[in-house]
């Protein structure tokens, strides 16, 4: 028997940074912001870490 690899996605920065935008703006909890979009909350915290703009301190 043969195993079936998984297929990994693979998303545009143009699906990427709007989902972060909505995660970032959204009152509701990241988690329930990746289960309206179908991203595994992991996936969706990554993306955040790496789209979301630095906040300037006072």
């Amino acid at each position: 028997m043969s195993e079936q690899a998984k297929k990994q996605n693979t998303y545009t920065s143009g699906f990427k940074e709007p989902a972060v935008k909505l995660a970032n703006e959204s009152d509701q909890p990241i988690a329930a912001t990746a289960r309206d979009l179908s991203q595994n909350v992991y996936t969706l915290q990554t993306w955040v870490g790496k789209y979301s703009k630095p906040k300037k301190s006072a």
